[in-house]
């Protein structure tokens, strides 16, 4: 009767230490978004501009685990414009839509499989800029 439980006791064991080692730690989320990303569309207030001669990039920086700071580079006829300070953007895990980038408590954008979306209103005009990670 002893050794029945003492078969019972350590195939517990075996089988409790077994699912631990399988379990991977998932990357935190700056690790996931830090790049630069550029962006191949542009929509104002709904309608696709053309990017003719513009190149518009966006680096993002990790900060901390869950906050990267942002920077976006614009280069027009191949001169380049001052880059204009994102800040930092607050990251929170969406689940299956990827990760959603946060400025304070709204929402800005999201990222999912290298691809960026940002959304901005600047000077009453809604701008959504599109791009993959480079």
């Amino acid at each position: 009767m002893k050794k029945i439980f003492l078969i019972l006791f350590l195939s517990t064991l075996f089988f409790a230490c077994e699912k631990d080692k399988d379990k991977d730690p998932a990357p935190e989320l700056s690790a996931q978004v830090v790049g630069t990303y550029k962006i191949t569309e542009l929509k104002i207030d709904g309608t696709k501009q053309p990017l003719e001669g513009a190149v518009i990039t966006v680096q993002l920086d990790k900060f901390s685990s869950e906050v990267v700071t942002g920077k976006m580079k614009l280069k027009l006829d191949g001169v380049s414009e001052p880059d204009e300070d994102l800040g930092s953007i607050a990251l929170k895990n969406a689940g299956s839509t990827g990760i959603d980038l946060y400025e304070g408590t709204e929402k800005i954008g999201s990222i999912k499989s290298g691809k960026l979306n940002i959304f901005v209103v600047y000077e009453g005009q809604e701008i959504e800029m599109i791009g993959d990670k480079q």
